[in-house]
């Protein structure tokens, strides 16, 4: 996608630099243990199909400190599971700018962390913290870890130490999130993140309160109040915001209304349109327009990986 390696980066990672034709600007890794930090600033300048060999990891994301946030409102960093395994693109249209510092954990290091919540597939607790991600509060010491990821200079002594240190922080502030809002007792947490797995198997279907009840080894009114304090919202609430977030991936993709309806677990087309516009604001074939257009002269042979 227009970046082109540049060797090493003066000690810290390798350094990435825009060719001036497909982008302008720098994107620097790190690799560490079971966990890679990165920082960028750089702008696509022609429209492109980013392409990507997806791994099953968690990202946590946020703006780079030279965006500053001073006169942000709701300042937050994001969160996502990456499970899709394959070849993936996404198209990105000229002149989009993108400025992070970001942090992936890998299976590994994640199940070390988390063993003692009762860990189980990557999924679990990793889908757990990407819900909860609109959340300002959502992971006190996120935001503070990428600002300091975001703000060292790769050339100064013990730069990888600092990448490292602010991971781990950053790993840890995950930890307490998930701590905070899963039950205490062993039993019942390892119950709600089989119910949050359970959903994220079955999220496609017309699967009821009772079964997730049974799945989490529960009577049904305390699954409804462990469940409600772990991920804020209802049974049918977390389902119904999974199905909108998968829909306005496979719209942005260029899948048709009916086609995406049926994807993600609605009978009819009418009814799926109806929700959509609720979560939205704007009809799913009004969403899919300004996706299409805003990609519609992206050129396949512009593929490329960092």
């Amino acid at each position: 996608m227009g970046l082109l390696p540049a060797g090493d980066d003066r000690g810290a990672g390798e350094l990435f630099v825009g060719d001036g034709v497909r982008a302008e600007g720098w994107y620097r890794a790190w690799a560490g243990d079971g966990l890679t930090v990165v920082t960028c600033d750089f702008t696509i300048l022609v429209n492109t199909l980013f392409g990507i060999d997806t791994r099953r990891y968690l990202t946590v994301r946020g703006p780079a400190a030279s965006e500053g946030r001073a006169g942000a409102a709701d300042p937050v960093a994001i969160a996502y599971i990456e499970t899709r395994e394959g070849w993936v693109t996404t198209p990105v249209a000229a002149g989009s700018h993108f400025s992070y510092a970001e942090v992936e954990y890998f299976e590994g290091a994640l199940r070390d962390a988390f063993s003692e919540l009762g860990w189980g597939p990557i999924d679990e607790v990793s889908s757990l913290l990407a819900d909860m991600s609109h959340s300002v509060g959502w992971a006190p010491g996120a935001l503070s870890a990428l600002d300091e990821i975001a703000r060292v200079n790769p050339a100064m002594p013990g730069a990888e130490l600092v990448y490292e240190g602010a991971a781990k922080m950053l790993l840890g502030a995950l930890i307490g999130t998930a701590t905070a809002c899963l039950p205490r007792e062993r039993g019942d947490r390892v119950g709600i993140l089989a119910a949050v797995e359970f959903a994220s198997a079955r999220w496609r279907g017309r699967v009821s309160q009772e079964e997730a009840a049974s799945v989490a080894g529960m009577g049904l009114t305390k699954f409804k109040r462990l469940f409600k304090q772990a991920t804020g919202s209802s049974w049918g609430t977390f389902l119904a915001e999974r199905r909108m977030r998968e829909a306005r991936a496979l719209l942005a993709s260029g899948a048709g209304v009916a086609e995406t309806a049926r994807e993600v677990g609605y009978r009819s087309p009418t009814s799926f349109s109806a929700a959509f516009a609720k979560a939205f604001g704007m009809s799913p074939q009004q969403f899919r327009n300004r996706s299409v257009m805003a990609v519609v002269n992206v050129e396949p042979e512009t593929i490329s990986r960092n």
